[in-house]
């Protein structure tokens, strides 16, 4: 039997973080060995409080949840909108967290959990990259304990939610961003040029609803008030940014990559924050992220559905 891949899970709870925690709480493919907040889709006391309601509710409270950066490296924080200003718009009735908070900020956290694992672990990013990229100017003798990055990020060709050159993710914390890319670690980017095609529409509301398990009730309501504040942004369903990029780590095969040299622009007006992959080497540089180009939707969202009916939440 497969062991199952050691993972620190860094988010902002987020609704797609959401479904992300339940995802890698129920796989048995993976072992999450905790979960690090950062600034993002809300403010880092809100995204810490979010993460840990969603412990509480799935009976996960034994999974460490330790908070990090409260504001990108270099920058002023700017919020995220497609989750409402909670972070959790839309779910009054999780409970309030009484799970304790590990006392140690994130990026100590991490540091602390990779040296006491037996091998490398993980890093599963899916918010900005506030909490790795200090990790990696503070403990930069730790980077052999990380066996790989899979992170959500980064648009290439496909229009953004944000600006079109950009993804909200990478314009948070784009220096951030740019010390993981440039790091030498394995890193993959499972950006908008996927995520925008796994769509929560109503064959997948649908298929939720034949669940029917308390759990699934609430992840309607979740998915439902996201999707609206997506349809109403984008014109289109949700998009389930997050969960793909940990859906890769249970199930690598679901995506296609090109390995590409990417750049963070942190100069421009227009294209601040974008990221700039040079697939043809016309900088002359090693590639530095295998960049998700193409994804299995049916495939997917047939793992998304089998580990959210494995929850028991009455």
């Amino acid at each position: 039997m497969t062991r199952p891949v050691p993972v620190i899970l860094d988010c902002d709870p987020g609704h797609d973080d959401a479904i992300a925690i339940v995802m890698a709480h129920c796989s048995p493919a993976i072992e999450i060995l905790g979960i690090t907040t950062t600034c993002g889709n809300a403010t880092l006391d809100r995204t810490t409080a979010n993460a840990r309601r969603i412990l509480e509710l799935i009976g996960a409270t034994h999974v460490p949840v330790a908070a990090g950066m409260e504001k990108p490296l270099a920058r002023d924080l700017v919020l995220g909108t497609a989750d409402g200003p909670s972070g959790l718009d839309g779910t009054p009735y999780l409970p309030d967290p009484t799970m304790p908070l590990d006392p140690r900020h994130a990026v100590d956290f991490i540091a602390d959990t990779l040296r006491a694992a037996p091998g490398p672990v993980t890093l599963v990013p899916t918010g900005p990259l506030s909490n790795i990229g200090m990790f990696l100017l503070k403990y930069p003798e730790l980077r052999d304990r990380i066996a790989r990055v899979v992170l959500m990020g980064g648009a290439m060709y496909r229009r953004s939610e944000y600006i079109t050159a950009t993804e909200f993710n990478i314009f948070c914390d784009p220096e951030a961003a740019s010390i993981v890319l440039n790091s030498g670690l394995d890193v993959t980017m499972v950006g908008l040029d996927v995520t925008m095609q796994v769509l929560i529409e109503e064959p997948e509301f649908a298929r939720l609803a034949a669940i029917d398990t308390p759990f699934a009730r609430v992840v309607h309501d979740w998915l439902r008030h996201y999707e609206k504040l997506h349809r109403g942004q984008m014109g289109v369903g949700g998009a389930m940014h997050d969960p793909l990029a940990l859906a890769c780590v249970i199930e690598p095969s679901l995506i296609t990559t090109r390995d590409a040299h990417v750049a963070i622009d942190l100069t421009a007006t227009h294209a601040f924050g974008a990221t700039v992959a040079d697939y043809w080497n016309e900088r002359g540089l090693p590639p530095n992220a295998h960049v998700a180009s193409g994804v299995d939707a049916a495939r997917f969202f047939d793992l998304m559905f089998d580990l959210l009916a494995a929850v028991d939440a009455t």
